[in-house]
């Protein structure tokens, strides 16, 4: 058997009664699935090593719609649907897409791949109702996993659909001497924090006592194919992952790196908007909407391979 997948409820710890898919795939990337958290990416791993980087929090349900103490990372996170970023006009931080539950409606094997597919639903007073149909596939003997989501709009009103996919990467894979490669055309720092890394954005830094987040957003050349892509090579464990999007419909790129200890992160970021809060798309007129009925299709998909 080259490919299974198995699921089961965690029982204990932070994350008890949280859903779990853990799927299996010999000579590829092997991940779990967060049901209870969007159908989300936990913990992941290639050729027995960890490729995602987890929080202090670990591994959880959501916590009272609150993101800090939810955040448990894993191999992506999404953040939106109403919000991206700071807290903004009355949504929280990154928004409530991690807090929802999805309805699972395949685990299954076809050919060397293991497919999830699953709906996930944001609906609020009013009419608002975001729907997303999602499917997950990771292969065997490929080093490949693919995410492929369905944005529909089945409200009344045009809705802010802000979307961003938070893929995070931790050590032995972004440790010093890893180093990030992304054809960044700019690179704009966010704020005071970043600005005096912006030469040295590409490079893994270690642990840094006392450091506080670095946040960049890259402007990146599309391939000839609309795709763009960030790898992270790290020669001395052998080991590069690359994170590819579509940029039809996720055209912009942040990267957040946190080398403070006990957390020595590289957040991969491939979006549609801003980290700045939906206020601050619409005041800038870059707020992606959908109209009622109208649908978007976003695509992720994250390799390694050995060196």
């Amino acid at each position: 058997m080259i490919a299974t997948a198995v699921s089961s409820l965690v029982t204990d710890g932070r994350a008890a009664g949280c859903r779990a898919i853990d799927l299996r795939v010999e000579g590829g990337i092997e991940l779990r699935l967060l049901p209870d958290r969007g159908l989300d990416a936990g913990d992941a791993w290639f050729a027995g090593v960890p490729l995602d980087w987890r929080s202090p929090v670990g591994e959880t349900a959501a916590v009272d719609f609150d993101w800090m103490q939810s955040f448990g990372g894993g191999l992506m996170v999404t953040c939106g649907l109403r919000n991206v970023g700071v807290p903004s006009a009355g949504h929280g931080q990154h928004g409530d897409f991690t807090f929802q539950k999805a309805v699972v409606e395949a685990v299954e094997r076809s050919g060397d791949a293991l497919i999830v597919q699953g709906r996930i639903a944001e609906v609020a007073a009013l009419g608002h109702h975001l729907e997303v149909e999602r499917t997950w596939r990771t292969y065997a003997d490929q080093g490949l996993v693919q995410l492929e989501d369905v944005v529909t709009n089945r409200g009344r009103e045009t809705e802010p659909a802000l979307q961003l996919y938070h893929v995070n990467l931790g050590p032995p894979l972004w440790a010093e001497g890893a180093e990030l490669l992304l054809d960044a055309r700019a690179t704009h720092p966010r704020d005071e924090d970043a600005m005096p890394y912006a030469d040295s954005w590409n490079r893994a830094p270690g642990v840094v006592e006392g450091a506080r987040e670095r946040v960049f957003e890259h402007e990146v050349a599309p391939g000839a194919d609309g795709w763009c892509s960030a790898t992270v090579h790290n020669s001395g464990l052998g080991i590069e992952v690359t994170v590819r999007w579509d940029a039809a419909t996720m055209p912009r790129m942040w990267q957040w790196v946190h080398p403070a200890p006990g957390l020595g992160v590289l957040g991969l970021e491939p979006a549609n908007c801003s980290v700045l809060g939906v206020a601050h798309d619409r005041a800038e007129g870059r707020l992606p909407e959908l109209a009622p009925g109208e649908e978007r299709r976003t695509r992720l998909e994250i390799r390694a391979r050995a060196l």
